[in-house]
């Protein structure tokens, strides 16, 4: 029995991770763990698997979550048992809410071991609940169960996990002891077992083959109804959110410059920094809105929105304002995106499809009124930010996110933190030739686990990888700092340190004195020099512009030419950066209003 055990355990584990290899699935993060012990040994000894130790299982889960936001494949996230599985729960929740395929392969206890109080054990039965696309629980090894079931098992798991929506599963894996594969026994039970699955192991082809469907651009009548809203508009206007795939943003950048529609396109688009987009994208549009003379002049006919959700909540109150006749939204899954209530038209297609079908019978739209009316308040709204940057010395956000968006590499990748750094890009960020691939966790829009993100994202680009990130999220995942020696590519970590959460400044809650600065804006006191000792990281702090603009400067050369990571600790004062945003704000209203 111990030795039939031994071999069993060890078979699992390698038919799973080999059949998740052959998918394309060769990414793997583990974290340690006894009961995990067959999967974990598998993954260490594939040779066509790659690996990143990760101590703790929330970073881990999220550094899969950035590395499949990135590549758009999942990585697979192995787990021991008991509150390791709960720790996945947070990134579980924002791969589900973003669409980011991710495959989870828990350890779990066998039944014998269940509701009797033995450690290490809860319930791990659909533990993520509506979060997991699919859940399977693999029981304990059992040469009564063909090899066959668990190949068909992974090979489904992939697939849904990759399939419009793309979202995670969580396959639950049940080991009794002993655990540790066994060196010395003989292959004679081996070959018995897995002797009707011989042609499976003579190739290097998944078990069952699964074809993704490519949801195609609709019927012919939903396409010529479409060009013929869109020829007939004078007043379209566009939306984007994320783009997954290169040939995404390709094909909407097309229509762009046929339809010549002015542009709202979300950060993460990563169209928002692209000057070839030309004059149609809409900057610091979220200023803009609040003003109702330019509101009534913006009104839109018509918008079609392209891809997944905007981050700016004024968008959506615009919209709600000013009530377009058509609103048509394009993306590649059936998932319910309408937080404004105001969809007339959902078309569920391949994008690039879509955009070719409609291209190709739209007219070139050469002139456009609407398009100038929104680029010349933008041309103004410019060049007050930068007015306003160039007065001030002392460290600021404003300033930070401009410089990050004007010195960033080309061809390189950044990825944003929720609360003020996300807004600050799309806010003031400044447009380029470059190619830069944008990450953000946008699904349920959390702070935790995002420098695991990044690190995850900057392996899945394989670039180098800016991270702008405010100082209560880095502490949230300080931990992740010890993977990053393990990176394959450098981090620039930029950590804006003004002593709290500075989003809270800008809500009506910052008016209650007596209780906002202990419990809202939550003061630390800290500074981050010595985390990038411990974990080894070159460490940079600045408190004026002109010093973080050659620190960023520096901190990109030794990532390219030494391989190096770096945290740069930017002080900067949360009065001071709301008084300079509202100074740009109100700037821009009082010129909108003219």
């Amino acid at each position: 029995m111990s030795q039939k055990n031994f071999r069993l355990n060890d078979l699992w584990g390698r038919l799973i991770i080999e059949e998740l290899v052959r998918n394309g699935i060769d990414y793997f993060c583990i974290s340690p763990g006894s009961r995990s012990t067959p999967l974990t040994a598998a993954a260490a000894r594939n040779k066509k698997a790659k690996k990143i130790i990760c101590f703790d299982e929330r970073g881990s889960a999220f550094h899969a979550l950035g590395y499949a936001q990135a590549k758009g494949q999942p990585a697979a996230v192995i787990v021991t048992s008991g509150t390791a599985v709960a720790n996945l729960f947070p990134a579980v929740v924002e791969a589900h809410q973003n669409n980011i395929p991710m495959i989870v392969l828990t350890a779990d206890r066998p039944p014998e071991l269940m509701d009797v109080g033995a450690n290490q054990t809860i319930n791990q039965t659909n533990i993520f609940g509506i979060y997991a696309k699919w859940h399977f629980g693999f029981p304990c090894p059992d040469t009564n169960i063909s090899p066959k079931m668990l190949l068909t098992a992974i090979d489904y798991a992939s697939y849904l996990s990759i399939n419009n929506p793309s979202g995670p599963v969580h396959i639950n894996c049940m080991f009794r002891e002993p655990l540790e594969p066994d060196e010395l026994s003989d292959d004679s039970m081996d070959n018995k077992y897995l002797s009707e699955i011989d042609k499976w192991i003579q190739t290097e082809k998944p078990y069952t083959s699964y074809s993704i469907p490519k949801t195609i651009a609709g019927t012919i009548n939903t396409i010529n109804l479409v060009c013929e809203i869109i020829n007939k508009e004078e007043k379209g206007l566009i939306s984007v959110g994320r783009l997954k795939t290169p040939q995404e943003r390709k094909a909407v950048l097309d229509l762009i410059k046929k339809i010549n529609w002015p542009v709202y396109a979300d950060i993460t688009s990563c169209l928002r920094l692209k000057s070839d987009v030309g004059s149609n994208i809409i900057k610091h549009f979220d200023q803009e809105l609040l003003s109702t003379q330019f509101n009534k002049k913006a009104a839109p006919g018509t918008v079609i929105h392209f891809g997944g959700r905007i981050t700016s909540k004024r968008f959506d109150q615009f919209l709600n304002q000013n009530k377009p006749e058509n609103y048509i939204i394009v993306k590649d899954n059936p998932v319910r995106y309408d937080p404004a209530h105001m969809i007339t038209m959902h078309i569920e297609s391949d994008i690039p499809c879509f955009c070719q079908s409609i291209s190709n019978t739209i007219k070139a739209n050469k002139k456009n009124s609407f398009k100038d009316f929104f680029e010349g308040k933008a041309k103004k709204a410019q060049e007050i930010i930068d007015k306003h940057i160039k007065n001030e010395e002392t460290a600021n956000e404003v300033f930070v996110s401009r410089l990050i968006s004007k010195e960033i590499p080309d061809n390189s990748c950044l990825f944003l933190s929720n609360s003020m750094p996300v807004r600050d890009l799309e806010l003031y960020g400044k447009s380029s030739s470059k190619e830069i691939i944008i990450g953000a966790n946008r699904g349920a829009s959390g702070i935790d686990g995002v420098t695991s993100s990044a690190i995850g994202f900057a392996a899945g680009c394989n670039k180098i990888c800016t991270l702008l990130i405010g100082d209560l999220a880095f502490i949230h995942d300080l931990n992740a700092l010890a993977t990053i020696s393990a990176a394959k590519k450098p981090l620039v970590i930029v950590l804006i340190n003004n002593n709290g959460g500075g989003i809270f400044n800008f809500m009506p809650i910052s008016k209650c004195k007596d209780i906002f600065e202990d419990y809202f804006a939550t003061p630390h006191n800290l500074n981050f020099e010595g985390a990038a000792r411990t974990f080894k990281i070159n460490y940079y702090s600045a408190v004026t512009n002109k010093a973080f603009e050659q620190i960023y400067k520096d901190a990109l050369r030794i990532a390219e030419e030494k391989a190096q990571s770096s945290l740069i600790e930017i002080f900067t004062d949360r009065e001071n950066n709301l008084r300079i945003r509202r100074k740009i704000k109100n700037e821009i209203l009082e010129m909108l209003e003219k």
